[in-house]
């Protein structure tokens, strides 16, 4: 992945639809870690939130942020601490989302919403 790309020709879904098709996606955001990473990752693939006005834009924002989480939620688990590849859940986040277990899904999230799409390469 080498930047956000939005959804593909002919994916009409709704930033809600791809939220409520994902498991990895709902997850995320259902839960108390994103707020520590939601601005960060707002610079990367956009506002997927109602504060967008534009629905394409939202749409396309989801369909990218979920592509993220769902590579991360892919990586191999023997080489990251704390995390259980293909769950459905971004590991590694403690006490509401405060502390980011090093070395798991959740410090991949974090560094990908520090550095970007060139954090992911690295993994």
């Amino acid at each position: 992945m080498a930047g956000p790309m939005g959804r593909p020709v002919g994916d009409q879904r709704s930033a809600q639809k791809i939220i409520e098709q994902s498991t990895v996606l709902k997850h995320f955001l259902d839960g108390h870690h994103r707020w520590q990473l939601e601005h960060d990752l707002k610079q990367h693939v956009g506002d997927w939130t109602q504060a967008n006005p534009d629905p394409e834009s939202r749409a396309n924002a989801a369909y990218d942020l979920e592509r993220v989480l769902r590579f991360i939620d892919n990586l191999d688990e023997r080489k990251l601490d704390g995390s259980d590849e293909r769950n459905g859940n971004i590991d590694g986040f403690a006490e509401r989302g405060v502390i980011i277990q090093h070395n798991s899904e959740a410090d991949c999230l974090d560094q990908f919403a520090r550095e970007g799409y060139a954090a992911l390469r690295a993994f």
